[in-house]
């Protein structure tokens, strides 16, 4: 792919990641943290229950 003002066996090409991860790790730090996020709101809820009381 051409750069504009790089040619592309430019050194500065070597410094850089291909294309395809700017899609796949923005989409995989989301995923990682919104696995993070519904881990915690799972703790949170779980610790908050209050326990059942025994009917008589």
């Amino acid at each position: 792919m051409e750069q504009p003002f790089i040619d592309n066996d430019h050194v500065i090409h070597s410094f850089f990641l291909p294309r395809e991860y700017a899609v796949l790790l923005p989409l995989a730090v989301a995923l990682v943290l919104l696995l993070f996020i519904g881990i915690f709101v799972t703790f949170i809820m779980w610790k908050s229950r209050s326990p059942k009381k025994k009917s008589e």
